[in-house]
């Protein structure tokens, strides 16, 4: 008998669970994917824009190769659903509700692959209540191209390390190409491979092969749009990472941030998930490190917890930067919690509660109205309130026949220009260009408006000394709070700023 000492660790997939062909299962998750993308493209219509929506559909208006924030993804595909069924909400959430179902599909399709039908199936299902990508599915951000982008990836690398065809080289490298242009974490892709193919011994002779060098150049045809816009701005993007990286002077360790970044990523997850991953990604990397499957699966998850844990104890970056990660993060704890609900139905008991109160929590996340929650504890206070807002600044518009409109900061100017009758253009005071995308436009002139409003959400702030070189007088024409089903939302104050 082998003593206790010398036994292996389980293996990473159970025998049960290796990949088939069955056609079963490939339907029920179909079918699940169907009804949901149908739900969500009659929902998407129901609740307001977030600020970072209607900011990057003002990117749309004004195409470019690139944009100061982000790269030109984003804006691009918004155009697209733009011409499709015009300039609406519908419009700017379509391919959002596309993009999800695809990147759903794209992880199925991979853990199916990687885990079984079985485990794939239960991602599926996991990837669809997990709150930060169930809310997130509905709303036209970087991160819905992002997360496509980086399944799409992984499957492409998988089938390029199996069959080393170089076409999937180059295929990868321009899949890789197209995240980065949606949101630059994509190009962390590129170090998880490198780190896979050197951590696997059997792929290791590829880490310098005309396979990686390869996709290298096809990555780099892909991000031309974006070098060429730097080059011709003065590598804007430089300064702007820099200043999103939280290290603008110098580099402190700060352990409390750190604790804010870890708290942060396990709350958008719903607490009991997050707790899971982390014991599942630990639990892996101690069992399983040995099985292929895990050591994919762990390369593309670590490196970005890494990167940006590393800048955490600096800053606490924004709890969805790390997004890309739960793709292989989903399997990870797929694997991890069916390999314990198989030992005892405590486990059993405690896993199907913690799927529960993840379900639950994205529900709720979907509509918090009945809640009747104090608008500083609203989880969905960025996109309430608008409608009311836009309509106070038209009947301030109409009452004083003020042709220009400035906002304090770009959330209402975009709102303001999405959401107001004509969708007029709209502008911020003069800054220092490189600030925002809105510098890099030309900005208002003065002779065309002899009076403007200025709309601010900072009552207490002194009106920007630009604005008042260009509109010497400036007084209060509405001070209110916008309202969503009779709650306070934000504080806002309309100035009617006259030239002379």
């Amino acid at each position: 008998m082998t003593p206790p000492s010398k036994l292996s660790a389980p293996p990473f997939i159970a025998a049960e669970d290796r990949p088939t062909r069955a056609l079963g299962p490939l339907l029920v998750a179909a079918a699940i994917l169907a009804a949901l993308t149908l739900f969500r493209l009659w929902y998407v219509t129901r609740i307001e824009l977030v600020p970072d929506e209607a900011y990057y559909w003002v990117w749309s208006k004004h195409l470019a190769a690139s944009y100061r924030d982000k790269g030109p993804a984003v804006a691009w595909v918004i155009a697209l659903g733009n011409w499709l069924f015009g300039n609406t909400v519908f419009g700017l959430r379509f391919f959002a509700v596309m993009f999800s179902a695809g990147t759903s599909w794209q992880l199925y399709v991979l853990a199916r692959r990687l885990a079984g039908e079985r485990n794939a199936l239960w991602c599926l299902i996991l990837a669809n209540i997990i709150p930060l990508l169930a809310v997130g599915s509905l709303l036209m951000t970087i991160d819905i191209l992002s997360l496509f982008c980086w399944a799409w990836g992984m499957n492409m690398f998988w089938n390029a390390i199996h069959s080393r065809k170089l076409w999937q080289w180059l295929a990868l490298g321009l899949i890789v190409g197209l995240g980065f242009l949606a949101k630059f974490t994509n190009g962390l892709q590129l170090l998880c491979i490198v780190a896979f193919l050197c951590w696997s011994k059997p792929h290791r002779s590829l880490v310098i092969s005309k396979f990686t060098v390869a996709m290298g150049v096809a990555f780099a045809i892909a991000i031309l749009p974006i070098v060429w816009w730097n080059v011709q701005t003065g590598w804007i993007h430089a300064a702007a990472l820099h200043s999103r990286s939280g290290v603008e002077s110098s580099f402190h360790i700060r352990p409390l941030e750190l604790l804010r970044f870890i708290g942060g990523q396990i709350l958008v997850l719903s607490p009991f998930i997050g707790f899971g991953l982390i014991a599942a990604i630990t639990g892996t990397c101690w069992k399983n490190h040995r099985d292929l499957q895990a050591r994919f699966l762990l390369c593309h998850c670590l490196p970005v917890y890494a990167v940006f844990g590393f800048f955490s104890l600096n800053h606490a970056g924004k709890e969805n930067w790390t997004a890309p990660a739960l793709i292989a993060g989903i399997v990870v704890l797929t694997v991890f919690w069916r390999r314990l609900a198989a030992t005892s139905p405590r486990w059993r008991w405690g896993i199907g509660a913690a799927l529960g109160l993840a379900c639950l929590a994205s529900v709720v996340m979907h509509n918090t109205d009945y809640l009747h929650l104090p608008s500083k504890y609203e989880p969905l206070r960025r996109a309430q309130g608008w409608a009311d807002f836009t309509a106070h600044v038209q009947r301030a518009r109409t009452e004083h026949q003020a042709s220009l409109l400035i906002g304090n900061h770009y959330s209402q100017a975009s709102m303001m220009q999405f959401y107001l009758p004509g969708q007029p253009l709209t502008y911020l005071p003069e800054q220092p260009r490189g600030q925002n995308q809105f510098t890099l436009w030309p900005s208002y002139q003065i002779k065309e408006h002899p009076q403007a409003l200025f709309v601010t959400d900072k009552p207490g702030d002194a009106l920007p000394p630009s604005l008042l070189r260009d509109f010497p007088k400036c007084e209060v024409v509405d001070d209110f709070w916008s309202q969503h089903q009779g709650r306070d939302m934000t504080h806002f104050i309309i100035y009617l700023c006259h030239r002379d």
